[in-house]
């Protein structure tokens, strides 16, 4: 699907706990309602991010794996 996409984390060769970390300060950085795409190479992403979503009240709209890396798509809550 299509998004309007607010902001876009890059934690790409970040190594776990990063990725979650990079996902936590930038949610702050946008407004109830908006979009933030993260993009990860490292696998543990795979259940860390959906997690994260899940416990900060925020919505995992899709999740893929494409061309080497998983790519998020959060709906800040």
């Amino acid at each position: 699907m299509d998004y309007q996409v607010d902001l876009t984390i890059d934690a790409k060769g970040k190594k776990c706990p990063m990725p979650v970390l990079l996902t936590s300060k930038g949610i702050k950085q946008i407004e109830p309602g908006q979009i933030m795409v993260v993009e990860a190479t490292d696998g543990g992403s795979r259940s860390d991010i959906p997690s994260w979503a899940k416990d900060t009240g925020n919505e995992l709209l899709e999740a893929t794996s494409e061309e080497g890396f998983f790519r998020y798509v959060i709906r800040k809550g």
